[in-house]
């Protein structure tokens, strides 16, 4: 609920922001260039102007903002409202020129077309934003992926509850219609029995004593098998309505979810009661979609900072994208002259909490390297669930070359801008190695994969214990700011051109 909230707002800023700087660019082109009825101002005097009315909007929307929620706002409540913000950002405009004695407050063609053009962008901008928001943000890689756990005659009102919300979407239920005190849950990996693919995991075993579908949400598991559905899909967040009575009951389930790193939302049935028939109105009770809940999360990042981590990922992975091309269309040749095959390599990958993703990197190695790779287990010098092993012979020469300056991650720039990566993040596993993932490890799948991380940093090829890499990448996710990405980044630069712990 909150995350829908959070994600509104920024759309609306950004939207908002763009419609101001287009209809004033609007009424520069119109009344300067074209009817030639704005007098000449000096540059400086535009900039200023132009810095006047950014400030003014941002003193509006982060002071006095009028927001109302998507899904409830009719088009006559959103233009007031529209309407509204933008009154309130021109007359703080307005007060804010004539204080600091911009001569272009004497252009009326400016302020009042200014003004006009920005309620018709923000009309139509916002009808469309509502539009594309509630009929497609659900079906996005950015919508949040939500597991249910209940049971046959209670899900059926949580999910019809939760599909109010667009901000998340409902990849599958599991139903514990048997679940009791005393029962013993199967914690080892058994991720064969899943299909993985890009926005779903899709139970392939399916007994028919439970329903196919609740409200067309898939019922993937049962209390036989629920916690490795939970364990190999892609789940942000994970909702449970249970009938239990003693928090005993539930209390090895929370700290298993935990262990993964997923956020798990817990409904208090024992509250339903106390609540519908309370007589006061100031409870202090996380209500969500109709329930009481409780919810743990191993770690909270304020959205504010993850919303400026991803904007840097867009502004320098596309900056990143236009720096690679010439390296790559530079290098391309002798790689093609060497070894027959593709110039990208692309390769599936697990992304956040279990997203699968193609990589892509230049090719470094040999066409048949993948089928090669079984035979080279036995030279496997990591300990644990990855493979990395001295004087690999599936490496081109080339290819050598490009992996002692990391040339072969530039193509990563894309997965970047996608946003399937970040620039600083966890290293992404491939499918096997995330099948063999025990529920401590996918916790470090919490995060967006990056192009660097603390392991890149800290000398990669130095450690070759899997688990070091994960607790690296679990301090990385409970230790993350803005700085410490930066850091990383600062590190990187130096890793790359001292070739230190590169292979």
């Amino acid at each position: 609920m909150f995350n829908r909230v959070r994600i509104q707002l920024a759309l609306e800023f950004i939207i908002d922001l763009v419609c101001l700087t287009l209809a004033n660019a609007l009424a520069i082109l119109i009344f300067r260039f074209i009817l030639d009825k704005i007098p000449h101002h000096v540059r400086i005097e535009w900039i200023r102007y132009a810095g006047t009315l950014v400030t003014a909007y941002l003193i509006t929307f982060f002071g006095f903002y009028r927001g109302i929620d998507i899904k409830k706002r009719s088009r006559t409540s959103e233009f007031l409202s529209l309407v509204q913000n933008a009154i309130l950002t021109y007359s703080i405009f307005i007060v804010l020129i004539v204080i600091l004695k911009n001569p272009l407050v004497e252009s009326r063609y400016m302020l009042v077309f200014g003004f006009a053009f920005f309620v018709m962008l923000l009309t139509f901008a916002r009808f469309h934003l509502k539009r594309l928001i509630t009929r497609q943000y659900t079906k996005s890689v950015t919508a949040l992926m939500v597991g249910i756990i209940s049971t046959s005659d209670r899900a059926e009102k949580l999910i019809e509850s939760m599909e109010e919300d667009w901000s998340v979407n409902i990849t599958g239920v599991a139903l514990l219609d048997h679940y009791c005190i005393g029962n013993t849950f199967s914690y080892g990996s058994k991720a064969g029995l899943y299909e993985i693919n890009s926005s779903s995991v899709e139970l392939l075993e399916k007994t028919d004593e439970y329903p196919k579908d609740i409200l067309d949400i898939p019922v993937v598991a049962t209390e036989e098998n629920f916690l490795d559905w939970i364990r190999s899909s892609p789940l942000d967040e994970v909702y449970i309505d249970l009938p239990y009575s003693d928090d005993s009951e539930v209390q090895e389930l929370i700290e298993e979810l935990e262990e993964m790193g997923i956020t798990v939302h817990i409904s208090i049935p024992m509250l339903d009661d106390i609540l519908s028939e309370s007589k006061f109105n100031n409870i202090s009770c996380k209500m969500e979609y109709g329930y009481p809940m409780a919810i743990f999360t191993a770690r909270v990042h304020k959205f504010s900072g993850m919303f400026v981590k991803r904007l840097a990922d867009i502004v320098l992975g596309f900056f990143g994208c236009i720096f690679s091309l010439p390296i790559i269309a530079i290098v391309a040749i002798p790689l093609l002259i060497e070894s027959k095959g593709p110039l990208i390599f692309k390769q599936q990958r697990v992304g956040k909490n279990g997203r699968v993703f193609n990589i892509y990197k230049l090719r470094s190695m040999y066409a048949d390297a993948e089928e090669r790779k079984a035979e080279l287990m036995d030279e496997n010098k990591m300990d644990g669930l990855m493979f990395k092993m001295d004087n690999d012979p599936r490496i081109t020469k080339v290819g050598r070359f490009i992996r002692k300056y990391s040339i072969d991650e530039l193509p990563q720039f894309f997965n970047v801008v996608k946003g399937d990566m970040s620039l600083v993040g966890t290293r992404p596993p491939t499918i096997d190695e995330f099948y063999e993932y025990e529920s401590r490890h996918k916790r470090r799948l919490s995060m967006r994969p990056g192009i660097t991380g603390m392991w890149q940093v800290s000398g990669r090829s130095d450690i070759q214990n899997f688990e070091e890499v994960v607790e690296l990448d679990c301090q990385y996710i409970d230790e993350w700011s803005i700085m410490l990405d930066i850091k990383i980044l600062l590190k990187t630069v130096v890793v790359v051109l001292t070739h230190k712990g590169a292979e």
